[in-house]
């Protein structure tokens, strides 16, 4: 079955057009098992998101179900000697950082493409990998042996497009806090798209979206709890070494106000992108990736507007932290921001991660340079996905749902 999202991605960037002012998905990857962010949840966990929302599980997906159950029941097992191994009273007596750096932005603005190049400089940065991320249970002892047992467990490039993808690349710390918060996360929604309404309130974690004092509670802990398991990491790789916490998760572009209060001396790094290519590319990597999570199928309609809604929620959660002025057209954000566009970070690599540098106050040498001018060297031949021309009515919803985005960084409508 083809992996094209009828009417908007095609190899014929030309192609016409015959939708309408929704997206369309095909139904695809209904019994595999790979590339699951949930492989390495553990049963306390996946009993947890059962007893809330088992119910919703379509009989199609029962083998997947039956994967994640007997993972968990292994995955606990690890857990388990981790914790004899290192204690919670060991891992709670790590340092949080002081200034950890995040990327955010929305999904497809280049976020994993900068995190991939920072990630890179192992000097300066330590970070969260794919391997943490999949199995937070146990990643402090069993990474060297789990990369092996589970290699297949994920492919060798992205779903949505041809990154690659391995257990040591940097990956997004929200899928681990997921698990470790027994689903109290927006990206649960993954799984349980058609009940996506009911978890809204994860995404900016505020009580004006729903969201009580005991949600951002297990959220904050299991967050923080991962935080301080990847510095002991650090220090038991290298004990003498002073590096930068770098953390990427999309999601974070709407929790400004709530990653403040934890960190008050982060820097945020925010990516934006022409608001048509961020949302046809949304739903390309929702018609990619997405059927390898889901435990019920959504409708178009629900795909669709969970795209739309989200884009619409995080760009208001972002721009309300991050403006201090706004008058005579003039866009002034807090200082604790640095604002990258995508076409400038793919045209201008170098100067782009030197301003990035310099936001953060970390020192650029001659080292950091060449060692990117490889990173950008290698990524020559990589081709991103081409797109149709989204049809009139479609581009209109766009333009009344991103309206602000828009005038925000003068995207031509």
């Amino acid at each position: 079955m083809t992996t094209n999202v009828t009417g908007f991605d095609d190899s014929t960037p030309n192609a016409t057009s015959t939708i309408d002012d929704i997206f369309h998905f095909e139904q695809k990857h209904v019994y595999s098992t790979q590339n699951n962010p949930m492989c390495g949840i553990t049963f306390p966990q996946w009993f947890s998101i059962l007893r809330g929302y088992g119910r919703y599980i379509e009989w199609k997906y029962v083998p997947r179900a039956l994967f994640l159950t007997l993972s968990s029941l292994f995955n606990a097992f690890l857990g388990l000697i981790e914790s004899i191994w290192y204690p919670a009273s060991v891992i709670d007596a790590m340092s949080l950082p002081e200034d950890p750096i995040f990327i955010i932005g929305h999904p497809r603005t280049g976020t994993t493409l900068l995190h991939n190049l920072l990630s890179s400089d192992v000097d300066s940065f330590f970070h969260c990998t794919t391997f943490c991320t999949g199995f937070s249970c146990c990643f402090l002892w069993f990474e060297r042996w789990g990369k092996i047992l589970f290699s297949g467990a994920i492919a060798s490039t992205r779903p949505m497009d041809s990154m690659p993808l391995h257990f040591d690349l940097p990956q997004e710390d929200e899928c681990a806090t997921c698990v470790l918060s027994h689903g109290a996360s927006y990206y649960l929604a993954l799984a349980f798209m058609q009940q996506e309404k009911s978890l809204r309130k994860y995404l900016t974690i505020s009580p004006e979206d729903g969201a009580t004092p005991e949600d951002e509670a297990q959220w904050t802990n299991a967050f923080l709890f991962l935080l301080r398991k990847l510095v002991l990491r650090a220090q038991l790789q290298e004990p003498n070494k002073k590096r930068r916490m770098l953390l990427k998760s999309p999601i974070h572009t709407a929790r400004v106000p709530l990653l403040r209060k934890l960190f008050p001396k982060a820097t945020f790094i925010y990516l934006h992108r022409d608001p048509y290519k961020v949302l046809q590319s949304s739903a390309h990597m929702a018609n990619t990736a997405f059927w390898y999570i889901y435990l019920n199928t959504p409708s178009d309609e629900q795909v669709t507007e969970y795209t739309l809604w989200q884009f619409e929620r995080m760009w208001k959660g972002y721009n309300d932290a991050a403006v201090v002025d706004q008058t005579n057209s003039t866009r002034k954000v807090a200082g604790d921001i640095l604002e990258l566009s995508y076409n400038n970070l793919v045209t201008q690599p170098i100067e782009s991660l030197k301003q990035v540098y310099n936001h953060a106050g970390i020192s650029w040498t001659e080292e950091i340079e060449s060692n990117y001018q490889k990173q950008v060297a290698a990524l020559a031949n990589y081709k991103v996905n081409q797109f149709v021309d989204l049809p009139a009515s479609l581009r209109r919803v766009i333009q009344m749902r991103a309206k602000g985005y828009f005038s925000a960084f003068n995207y031509p409508q």
